[in-house]
């Protein structure tokens, strides 16, 4: 069996977590060079030269530039990093028989020796991490009632090979459009899509407690050390992938910097937790020198430096998706006064999204409330719903 490649995706701010990775990976017994593919790169971008990387950027894929740019106007940061996923992977597995995908803040412990035949041995080429292997206590800080905002499964990692290639295609047919962050649609990036992917394309778990371990589900997988490294204290499993979630040099206390409390005091109470995260971050600094300053993306303002807003990528989603090659790109700086002459007509789209997403809003909050609206005003409500909601372009 040839050794399986290893890739991540991210934005150039990102970047120094994804050199930790490599070094990660490359201590740890990778044959192949972690593939880096930074969504706001050029060919001619200047990046650090480092060992064990390899770099890509959005031209080495096969999709035209201009469906590039489309999604990264009708995107975010996170929604592109994570739609183009399946394309990354799948054109991977041209060169490589075996693609694990790791999110670049991720950080490798132990050799992976369990990845190849996992994935060997899956009914259709497609390994996925659960977030959790156990139901979880009441106490527990997290429940699985986030799951069903969040996905069964964490996207920060998955193993493919050949045979994975229909569920690659099915992915990308929904995240080319649907890749979005939107709680009132039910929808969490790549995430919830895999929930129904997994049973469609026959995933298989990959139920060893030392993957893709993090702050969320530590209370089923503590972390313990002993003279071969870390382990994880409940199952005896080693551990071999740690998601740093957030995790922020300049706040050397802290686990997590996503969660509204303080996760200060899991480092406290751990020593084994504590040291891993000293070991990263003494890393990370490392790279973040290596990297220099964060630079701003690429892709968050328009070719004459004005801020692009979420609002203005909705409506620029909606209309693109109802007339495809209609609106300019304001990422072409030969399109600027058209782009700008667009953005000023879309001001009433804009403004009728809006009043879309605050109507479903209101239904999701408000439901019994939002019912005798509609038995008492039906007609005003027939209307809204005609001209705001159902006319308003949206994919979902």
């Amino acid at each position: 069996m040839t050794a399986p490649a290893y890739c991540t995706i991210l934005a150039r701010n990102y970047l120094p977590k994804a050199l930790a990775l490599a070094d990660s990976l490359e201590r740890h017994g990778s044959e192949h060079p972690l593939a880096i593919f930074l969504i706001d790169a050029t060919p001619e971008t200047e990046l650090p030269e480092h060992a064990g990387v390899r770099y890509l950027d959005p031209s080495w894929l096969d999709l035209p530039e201009r469906d590039v740019l489309d999604l990264a106007m009708g995107y975010d940061l996170v929604e592109f990093a994570t739609a183009v996923k399946p394309l990354v992977l799948g054109q991977l597995l041209d060169e490589h028989e075996q693609v694990f995908y790791l999110d670049p803040d991720t950080f490798l412990t132990s050799a992976m020796r369990e990845l190849s035949p996992a994935l060997a041995g899956s009914p259709a080429g497609l390994v996925l991490t659960p977030h959790y292997l156990e139901p979880v206590p009441a106490a527990a800080e997290f429940s699985e009632g986030h799951l069903l905002c969040v996905g069964v499964y964490n996207l920060g990692f998955c193993g493919v090979d050949r045979r994975a290639r229909p569920f690659l295609t099915w992915w990308w047919e929904h995240l080319r459009r649907e890749c979005l962050h939107d709680a009132v649609a039910g929808l969490f990036v790549d995430q919830k899509w895999v929930d129904i992917g997994a049973v469609l394309f026959d995933a298989a778990p990959l139920k060893h407690y030392g993957y893709n371990v993090s702050v969320a589900n530590l209370h089923e997988r503590p972390i313990a050390r002993d003279n071969s490294g870390y382990l994880v204290a409940s199952s005896g499993d080693r551990l071999r992938l740690f998601h740093f979630h957030a995790f922020d040099t300049s706040r050397p206390d802290e686990l997590s910097t996503r969660l509204n409390q303080s996760t200060a005091h899991l480092r406290a109470d751990n020593e084994a937790i504590d040291d891993l995260c000293r070991e990263y971050a003494a890393t990370l600094v490392e790279k973040e020198k290596l990297a220099g300053p964060a630079p701003a993306y690429r892709f968050g303002v328009d070719s004459s430096g004005r801020r692009i807003t979420r609002r203005m990528r909705h409506a620029y989603r909606a209309t693109v998706q109802a007339a495809p090659g209609s609106v300019p790109s304001p990422f072409v700086a030969a399109e600027a006064d058209a782009w700008s002459a667009w953005r000023r007509k879309a001001t009433p789209l804009v403004g009728r999204l809006m009043l879309s997403d605050l109507a479903k809003g209101v239904r999701c909050a408000l439901p019994e409330e939002y019912d005798n609206l509609k038995k008492r005003v039906p007609g005003l409500a027939a209307r809204f719903r005609r001209r705001v909601v159902e006319d308003s372009g949206m994919w979902h």
